[in-house]
């Protein structure tokens, strides 16, 4: 899979709400959106991949999708699949906000983009969720401030849950082969360094051929890919810390400059420098 994705979807008010229900399964590529994403899984179990990381879900779950983050649901066709998603905007976010609270930080993954609380904070959520798509329906006076209102004590009441305690929020999905684990180590903690299949398979004494169906089969991912979007992902976090784009194409682990601003701008939707490469797709299928 080359690193061709999409900007989908597309946001003309501050939020909007979907609620859906179907047993055809989530078969959407990578993909990202300019906005904020809350995904409520109230029936279902599959996973949710987010910028390079897999987490493994389970009907209460809440995933934190943020702007830009590179993210894929998968959730296999013929299981009941239930989820309320939630488009929110980044400029009501920044309204929403207060001087030592960000709303915005909910979604960064520095936790985890994925909430798993007790019984009895899904009910409260489940009951918030159907009070919100009721206010967005509803013709009655007053009913799209009091709609914000509802989104804006959810999200902090989310927030509050996710500080509660590593129980509820679960990391990403870690492989069970352990010779998987150790080249995934090792390809995190060296991705300026060469990182050919050749050198892998030598390093960790494993045929390449062996290695590269057993890491597609463990991670869902190629060997190239996974390890071109480490690069990208780190790339973006040096530009964002300063670095010119030619220094964080050569400290992430990139050759040439023209292939890196390539996929840079395939991955992002904007080159290195911030042109703008990618235009806004409809999205259909709302994940």
């Amino acid at each position: 899979m080359e690193n061709g994705y999409e900007k989908r979807g597309y946001l003309s008010e501050d939020f909007r709400l979907f609620h859906l229900k179907d047993d055809r399964g989530a078969t959407v590529g990578f993909h990202y959106h300019e906005f904020y994403k809350v995904v409520f899984l109230l029936a279902g179990s599959g996973s949710y991949h987010i910028e390079g990381s897999s987490y493994q879900l389970v009907s209460g779950d809440i995933v934190l999708v943020g702007s830009r983050c590179v993210h894929r649901p998968h959730f296999e066709p013929g299981i009941l699949y239930e989820r309320v998603i939630l488009y929110i905007s980044p400029e009501l976010l920044r309204a929403g906000s207060a001087a030592d609270f960000a709303l915005e930080d909910l979604f960064s993954g520095a936790k985890s983009h994925v909430l798993r609380s007790g019984d009895m904070f899904r009910r409260k959520m489940l009951a918030m969720t159907a009070q919100l798509e009721a206010e967005m329906s509803s013709s009655e006076p007053g009913a799209s401030v009091l709609a914000r209102c509802v989104l804006f004590e959810m999200l902090v009441r989310i927030a509050r849950e996710m500080s509660g305690g590593p129980d509820s929020l679960p990391g990403p999905y870690a492989p069970k082969d352990e010779k998987i684990r150790e080249i995934l180590r090792f390809i995190d903690d060296n991705l300026s360094e060469d990182l050919s299949i050749d050198a892998l398979a030598s390093r960790f004494f494993i045929s390449k051929y062996h290695m590269m169906r057993r890491f597609r089969e463990e991670t869902g991912s190629s060997i190239h890919t996974y390890l071109s979007d480490k690069r990208l992902l780190l790339a973006r976090d040096l530009i964002s810390e300063g670095y010119s784009a030619t220094d964080a194409c050569f400290r992430s682990g990139f050759r040439s400059y023209s292939a890196f601003s390539r996929a840079y701008g395939k991955f992002f939707g904007v080159t290195p420098t911030g042109r703008v490469t990618a235009q806004p797709l409809p999205d259909d299928t709302f994940e």
